[in-house]
């Protein structure tokens, strides 16, 4: 029996492993999508200024593909603020509510009407990716399919229900007395695995 549990221990630190390995993997797509698409962006719009004024010949279809490019740093904006828990809010409960435990109920409640309009706004991104493949809407000069620009929609609105559902998890553990949730990184992980 003792044999067992000591399975179960390291599967659980294993298991930690695996998520602090998704954080750090999720940080780093979403790092990596936010500085290609704001270079992508400089970089039309730069071109077109210089192509417009400096030039005079204008170039048809920058505006579009800077909004493709638009959507992707945008949403995945959004979605790595969720993360960091750095996106906008008006949060006064820490100064109305000096009891801890009270202030971090109030917390959860507030995440959780929050987690569900994040899954609202799953189902509207994914209807609108559907109405998008069936219409197979095209941008006007460079017929560049919208469905790459909506996609991102999609992909980081799951992004920020799941942000959303850790923070709600993460605040109702702390109304339970427990530690906060710690994803610092693979230092964590490699503690965990050394048992150190």
């Amino acid at each position: 029996m003792q044999n067992m549990k000591y399975i179960m221990i390291k599967m659980g630190d294993y298991m930690k492993v695996c998520f602090l390995f998704l954080w750090r993997v999720l940080d780093w797509l979403q790092r990596i999508i936010m500085v290609i698409t704001s270079v992508a962006i400089v970089v039309l719009v730069v071109t077109q200024v210089l192509l417009r004024y400096v030039f005079m010949m204008p170039l048809m279809g920058i505006e579009e593909l800077a909004c493709l490019f638009g959507f992707w740093l945008y949403f995945t904006g959004a979605a790595n603020g969720t993360r960091e828990r750095s996106h906008i809010k008006a949060d006064l409960l820490d100064v109305f509510i000096k009891n801890k435990r009270a202030l971090y109920i109030s917390k959860s409640v507030v995440t959780f009407i929050t987690l569900c309009l994040a899954a609202v706004f799953v189902q509207w991104a994914i209807n609108y990716f559907q109405w998008s493949i069936r219409s197979w809407e095209r941008s006007p000069s460079l017929s560049i399919p919208m469905i790459y620009a909506q996609a991102s929609l999609v992909a980081n609105s799951f992004l920020m229900f799941f942000y959303f559902f850790l923070e709600f998890m993460d605040y109702v553990r702390q109304a339970m007395g427990h530690e906060p949730f710690r994803f610092t990184g693979m230092d964590d992980a490699q503690t965990a695995v050394s048992g150190e």
